[in-house]
């Protein structure tokens, strides 16, 4: 038997974002939970093939590199590099939702 729906949990375990970033993506792609078969399931449940959809969508790099970019202006100041991080925070990524 295949497996056709996944948690919340273990779905932003499986993409590697937050879930404030899940939630995000989930807005700005469409996909809504979904009601399992199992109506004692009282889990939030995602189908497999949305979550498979969105692992290979390209904004999700983005808050990839957003995350690590973030994680080293943070270092930068607690090493009491502020001017460092200033400079760097002025040349912060963006994203778009586009697909340019």
């Amino acid at each position: 038997v295949a497996i056709r729906y996944i948690t919340r949990q273990r779905a932003v375990k499986k993409l590697g974002v937050s879930l404030k970033d899940f939630r995000r993506l989930c807005i700005l792609k469409g996909i809504y939970p979904r009601e399992p078969n199992n109506k004692s399931f009282s889990k939030v449940c995602y189908h497999v093939k949305d979550i498979a959809f969105l692992a290979h969508e390209p904004i999700l790099q983005r808050f990839w590199e957003l995350k690590t970019f973030m994680k080293k202006v943070r270092r930068k100041f607690f090493r009491k590099e502020v001017g460092e991080a200033k400079r760097m925070m002025e040349n912060k990524p963006t994203y778009t939702v586009d697909r340019s």
